[in-house]
């Protein structure tokens, strides 16, 4: 992905600037780790990402980083499967609602997710095909995402929510828009994530409504 597409970000504050109590900042520190590491895997790609560079941003040396991940698979695997549970989590829904608005309600959320350096980091480890356990279980997720999306769109023209369509297209097409966002969303345009995730749910909901 290329740097210039987002703002300068605001460096991440590094945990191990002050000494504080080891049991209460161990978090903190895994936390601050996979925020400096999704910065830099969405601002430089994969390959132009180091464990040097993301241990600068920190103020901390390499090896440090080894007590909170392996290798640069590890932090990348962890930082899109968070990314991925929390699109996920639109999945609970209210299940009586008409299937268009439980869609727009997943919609919203993958936005919302795609347009963060989490988000991001999926589609980097899908651009470089992440091999291992890693890589096939965020595959998984991808499929299980997918998956909704075809359900809803099936639950939908049952219920009267959504008109006739393709469901497998229509599901890709949904899921390829909103996949492209890391490509040409920035941190410094007029809008934010939760705005750009409501115009998308409410564009996506107008098309799929019964004509």
């Amino acid at each position: 992905m290329a740097a210039s597409a987002h703002k300068a970000k605001t460096p991440v504050k590094s945990p191990w600037a002050a000494t504080r109590d080891r049991a209460a900042e161990r978090e903190e520190k895994r936390e601050a780790v996979l925020q400096a590491a999704a910065q830099a895997f969405a601002e430089n790609g994969y390959y132009k990402t180091s464990l040097d560079s993301i241990a600068a941003r920190l103020g901390v040396t390499k090896p440090t980083l080894y007590y909170y991940a392996r290798s640069k698979d590890d932090l990348i695997t962890a930082i899109a499967d968070r990314a991925m549970l929390q699109i996920m989590a639109a999945f609970e829904s209210d299940e009586q609602a008409p299937a268009l608005v439980q869609l727009q309600h997943l919609i919203r959320r993958y936005v919302e997710v795609m347009a963060t350096d989490f988000g991001r980091c999926i589609m980097v480890t899908r651009e470089i095909r992440l091999e291992g356990p890693g890589g096939e279980e965020l595959r998984v997720g991808m499929r299980k995402i997918g998956q909704r999306m075809r359900d809803l769109l099936q639950q939908g023209m049952a219920d009267g929510s959504i008109g006739p369509c393709d469901v497998r297209l229509t599901a890709f097409m949904i899921a390829g828009a909103v996949n492209e966002i890391p490509h040409w969303y920035s941190d410094d345009g007029p809008m934010s994530p939760a705005t750009v995730a409501e115009k998308f749910a409410n564009q996506l909901a107008a098309g799929l409504a019964p004509r």
